[in-house]
């Protein structure tokens, strides 16, 4: 199904475009509520490539309430998990297995990343 080259590169005016079309269809969102991108080191994402049988990495749209300014927004977040040649997300866990006492999260193997930093506020003009 996968072999690790799936995607194309753009050239950067097709690049700009796509963003400025999503932008574009966004206008009545304020910039809380329209994130434009959202940021992830190398070194977590080498992590995710780097797990056994892993050929790309599958990107989830998300959305989670925060807390900016006193106020709570419903605010746009992605989720990055490795994927394998037969197109199955990578755990490393059984997603039910709960581990620690009765009413607290339990520590596991962490293997989807999110919460990378976004633009705006975290982003370069």
């Amino acid at each position: 199904m996968f072999n690790g080259n799936e995607g194309r590169f753009v050239q950067a005016g097709e690049a700009k475009k796509l963003r400025q079309t999503y932008r574009e269809k966004k206008t009545n969102l304020s910039d809380y509520e329209c994130v434009t991108a959202e940021f992830f080191g190398a070194n977590n994402i080498k992590k995710l490539l780097d797990q056994p049988n892993c050929v790309g990495i599958r990107i989830y749209h998300a959305k989670r309430e925060e807390e900016i300014n006193g106020k709570t927004h419903l605010i746009p977040r992605l989720v990055l998990i490795g994927v394998d040649a037969n197109g199955k997300d990578i755990r490393t866990q059984d997603e039910k297995r709960q581990i620690g006492l009765k009413d607290m999260p339990g520590e596991s193997n962490r293997d989807e990343l999110a919460d990378g930093p976004v633009c705006p506020p975290a982003c370069t003009p």
